[in-house]
This record gives structure tokens, sequence and C-alpha cells, in this order.
């Protein structure tokens, strides 16, 4: 009976594990459309205010009634102060700088430089937490990965604008999403407890955007308005938050980054037929360098202390 019962777990474990690895899949493909649609949209008619509105209108909204079940006191266990943190990190003003950071970059930068920067701010976190010890592979596959961003970061100084500006702003961003990453796993909370709680806590963003900057979308078109608010609202917004969350707590931060190298690759490849962004030699380099690097350190990745079986 115990090597039934045992059996049976491992299937269970195992079967659970393929459908967090397919929905990390479909994950990937949601956040690289993420950057081609976001730079698409804040060059034609919505602004980064616009879509931030979008996104946690939408979504606050849908999840306010299980928000509300959730209990005013506490947030159904997460509390007010891990909530607002999670905000902070993950929702509103997260996501403005992100749109601020992608409509001065182009999406190629976006994707490298906002993933790009996870892994290394994981493994720092958890190194400095003591969740997990030093691995020489992969501290050199991050030593790789800061020298592809700079490769990138640098070629911003030939392009004209502001591109290094919005560089630096997806470097931020990237920063802040790691920590997302590592705190969304530590915390152990619910999937969908996580997006109701950030996507209704974000909503206080409304009454200053209608406030401020709402200007009736005047330079969209309303198709435009609804596929964005459908996109941002629901799929980018609940199903992203969702998705991560879930494959972090089944099948652990380590498994969860390392399809992240895939996000650069996709959205480079899709930005040229769909944005006109063909990245330059040494863009293209930095792009590569940044890949191999997220690789290394996703395949160099151990279990940490909470994360063995």
């Amino acid at each position: 009976f115990f090597k039934q019962k045992t059996a049976y777990e491992i299937g269970v474990r195992l079967v659970g594990s393929e459908m967090c690895i397919r929905d990390r899949v479909l994950l990937v493909i949601i956040y690289a459309g993420n950057f081609i649609a976001t730079r698409y949209s804040v060059h034609n008619g919505l602004s980064a205010y616009d879509l931030v509105a979008l996104r946690f209108g939408v979504a606050g909204v849908l999840l306010l009634p299980y928000f509300c079940r959730l209990g005013w006191a506490d947030l159904g266990g997460i509390g007010w102060a891990r909530g607002c943190v999670l905000t902070v990190i993950g929702g509103s003003p997260y996501l403005l700088v992100f749109v601020f950071g992608l409509s001065l970059a182009p999406a190629a930068h976006g994707a490298v430089l906002n993933p790009g920067l996870v892994p290394a701010v994981v493994f720092v976190i958890m190194v400095i937490l003591g969740l997990k010890g030093l691995v020489w592979g992969q501290e050199l596959s991050l030593l790789v990965i800061l020298l592809g961003i700079v490769v990138v970061t640098a070629a911003s100084f030939e392009i004209k604008g502001l591109v290094l500006i919005g560089d630096l702003l997806l470097l931020v961003t990237g920063i802040s999403w790691g920590l997302f990453t590592v705190l969304a796993r530590q915390w152990q909370l619910r999937p969908i407890q996580v997006v109701a709680v950030v996507s209704v806590i974000s909503m206080i963003y409304l009454p200053i955007y209608l406030g401020f900057f709402f200007d009736c979308f005047d330079g969209a078109s309303m198709l435009h308005v609804i596929v964005q608010g459908f996109y941002q609202g629901i799929v980018n917004s609940v199903c992203t938050l969702y998705l991560l969350t879930y494959a972090l707590i089944k099948i652990g931060t380590p498994l969860t980054s390392l399809f992240n190298p895939l996000v650069p690759i996709l959205v480079t490849i899709l930005a040229i037929p769909l944005l006109g962004e063909v990245p330059s030699t040494i863009q293209g380099i930095g792009i590569l360098v940044v890949v191999l690097g997220m690789l290394g350190a996703a395949l160099y990745e151990r279990p940490g202390k909470d994360e063995r079986l």
C-alpha cells in the first residue's frame, strides 16, 4: 500500500509539473506579445497612462467580487503590507515605468533588459536570504548576462532620441519583477489571490488617471481601445500573473526561469516584421550574449532550501 501511494503521489506531481511547463510556454508567448503590443500601442494613439488604466481598470473590476470575498481585514491572509508591496513591484507603478521605458526603447531592448535581469536579481536575493549557495557556473552565466546588457545599453548611445532613458527605465522594471518573482515564491500565496489583490489595489491609479491624463482616447480607434482593454486587462494581467504565480508555486523559481531565454528571441524575431525594428549588429550581439547567459543561469540553477523534494 505504501509503494502504491508513493507511486500515485509521484505521478500526480509529474502530471502537475507537465501542466505547469505548458502553462509556462503559454506565458512566454503572452509575455513576448506584451512587448510587441505595448510598443505598437504607444506609437499608435494610446499613451502609457491609457495602457495602465486599461489593464488594471478591466482586471480590477473583474476581480473585485473575489477581492471582497477575501476579507478587508487581511486580504485572505496576504495582509495589506504584503499586498501593497506586491502592487508597487508588480502592479500599476511597475507597469507605468515599464510602458514609459518601452515607449522610448525598441521592443527587443525591453525583452532583453526586463526578463534578462530577472535571473540575476533572483540569484542575488536568494543568496542573501540564505536560500541557495553560490554556484560557479551560474555566477559566470550572470556575469555574461550583465555583459550583454552593457553591450545593448551601450549601443543606445549611438541611437537618436531617448533610447538610453528607456533602457534605464526597463532595467528598473527588471529588478522590480525579479523581486516580485522571489516574493511570490517565498510567501507561497495562491495565484488567484495575488492577481486579485494586485489588480484591485492598482485601481487606486484610476482616479489620478481620470483627473489628469484621460483624453477620451482621442488618438486611437475604438477597436484599438477594445482590443487593448481585453489583452491588457484579461490576457496580460489576469492570465499572466496567474500563470506565473502558479508555475512558481508548483515547479519553483529555478525551472520557471528556464523558459525566460525564449522571450528575447521571440520578441526580436517578431519585432522585425511587425514593428519594423531591425537590431544593429552590436545590438544583435548583445541580445545573443544575454540569451546565452540566461540559458546558462537556468541550466546551472539548483533548487534552494525550500525547493528540494
